[in-house]
């Protein structure tokens, strides 16, 4: 995945195509990435459920404070991007949970969309 090299404004399907797959690395990349990489979103989701608020961060630095069912929809998303990222990262550099790391990171990726999904339809609605 070489997102340095890349044209910002032109997604490119094969880069997301390779989260699908266990990535490289070593221990060293296990445990920053797949634990202290992971924790960023997950805390963050934790702590705008346990406040009942969180934002929604957008582009150019703009934001949008969401409040009570769009906040903890919002939340569980961002604890869902933290597991996507552990399951990635941790399980699929390590031999003995490799072989669960697809179909974790298959259910972290449902959560994140039922979970975005609820809380851009209380945003909207």
């Amino acid at each position: 995945m070489n997102f340095l090299n890349s044209n910002p404004h032109q997604p490119s399907v094969d880069e997301a195509e390779e989260l699908s797959y266990a990535p490289s690395g070593g221990r060293v990349k296990m445990w920053l990435s797949g634990v202290g990489l992971a924790l960023v979103p997950l805390v963050y989701g934790l702590k705008g459920l346990e406040a009942g608020t969180t934002l929604f961060f957008g582009s150019r630095g703009s934001q949008l404070e969401l409040q009570d069912e769009a906040a903890a929809g919002m939340s569980i998303a961002y604890i869902a991007v933290g597991a996507f990222l552990h399951f990635h990262y941790f399980w699929g550099l390590h031999s003995r949970l490799l072989p669960w790391s697809p179909w974790l990171k298959l259910v972290a990726v449902t959560v994140f969309l039922g979970a975005f999904g609820c809380a851009m339809f209380k945003v909207l609605a």
